[in-house]
């Protein structure tokens, strides 16, 4: 999918999807934002899975990207589901990156790589949130495998390599103090803009005031914002809260999330 911006409109200029993915294009409120929501027809993904995705904004475009609903990861016979995802950002562009949830089942395999290139004078806001299980449906994880990862260039150089990796006894690790302490949920929130050291009191307001626990960095043009919660529910309130207020600190941008998000 790639968008690009003639006469101060961003639009759609070239779409490609093919098996059980899918993007569809809401009418939006404020059209300098357009809106593509990402559907997996298949309703999840088990072992052997892989979904792909290829965005490109040029420069000057705007765009918001979403998912349907929350993806699930199902139970494995031994292979991997494989999520990945390319976003290349041109000068002047605004990406944002806002799926919902991952649930993980029991004797799930998942991977997740994020890559994405970013220009000098663009901008990338972005989030991934992963649940072990539903609590409010009495889940619990056993075992499972996890792998999640981002890679962000901005200007040609690597400013963050992120790599997360949890299997085995999940119950057990994600109990350690260290790790998760006891959480069945965990976010991570992504900045990058030239000026991202303005936002930092934004966003660690907003981090003391989201009701779960969260803590705030800033890197130079990355800020990320890292969150655990002991249910789906908080998590998923804490992010729609800190999102408004990161959009409303952000020029031009909307402060409501998307229509998919809005379903607490």
């Amino acid at each position: 999918m790639r968008f690009r911006e003639r006469n101060s409109v961003s639009s759609l200029a070239h779409l490609y999807q093919r098996g059980c993915g899918r993007v569809r294009f809401p009418a939006v409120e404020n059209p300098d934002y357009p809106e593509a929501v990402l559907i997996n027809t298949a309703g999840g993904l088990t072992g052997g899975d892989h979904m792909a995705f290829d965005i490109s904004l040029e420069a000057g475009a705007r765009l918001t990207v979403s998912g349907q609903a929350a993806e699930r990861i199902y139970r494995s016979i031994g292979t991997t589901a494989i999520i990945e995802a390319e976003m290349t950002v041109a000068d002047g562009a605004t990406l944002e990156w806002l799926p919902q949830e991952t649930i993980l089942f029991d004797q799930s395999r998942f991977k997740r790589i994020n890559t994405v290139y970013l220009e000098k004078g663009s901008r990338f806001l972005a989030l991934e949130a992963t649940l072990f299980g539903r609590t409010a449906h009495g889940e619990t994880i056993c075992s499972a495998s996890i792998r999640d990862g981002w890679r962000i260039h901005h200007d040609g150089a690597l400013i963050w390599y992120d790599n997360f990796m949890l299997e085995g006894d999940i119950q057990a690790k994600t109990r350690h103090p260290a790790l998760l302490d006891g959480a069945r949920g965990m976010a991570t929130v992504l900045l990058v803009d030239d000026m991202a050291e303005l936002y930092l009191e934004t966003a660690r307001a907003a981090a003391r005031n989201c009701g779960v626990r969260a803590a705030v960095t800033c890197r130079g043009c990355l800020l990320i914002m890292r969150l655990i919660a002991t249910n789906g529910y908080d998590l998923r309130k804490a992010l729609v809260g800190i999102l408004i207020e990161l959009r409303r600190a952000l020029p031009g941008h909307p402060a409501m999330l998307p229509k998919v998000w809005e379903n607490m």
